[in-house]
């Protein structure tokens, strides 16, 4: 219970920071130079944020399953079978 109300309040607080902060949605500087130089700018940069994201699912994806693999199977060497 102790760690959800720490994992919650992290939680919180990350929100907070990427509310606040306008870099936190921004792209790189060469992403930022082709959007500053588009004729729709707003929408070039809808585009990219999507795409970075998008791109960001399938090693998220990757990550979390195998860490869930490892942390199911952590202590299989250490259990005796009956």
């Amino acid at each position: 219970m102790k760690t959800l109300g720490t994992l919650l309040r992290v939680g919180v607080v990350f929100g907070v920071i990427a509310i606040a902060s306008n870099s936190v949605l921004a792209q790189c500087a060469m992403c930022r130079a082709v959007i500053e130089n588009s004729v729709n700018a707003a929408e070039a940069s809808e585009g990219l944020t999507l795409a970075a994201l998008v791109l960001l699912i399938p090693p998220v994806s990757i990550f979390a399953g195998l860490f869930g693999v490892i942390y199911r199977f952590r202590n299989v060497q250490g259990r005796k079978e009956r």
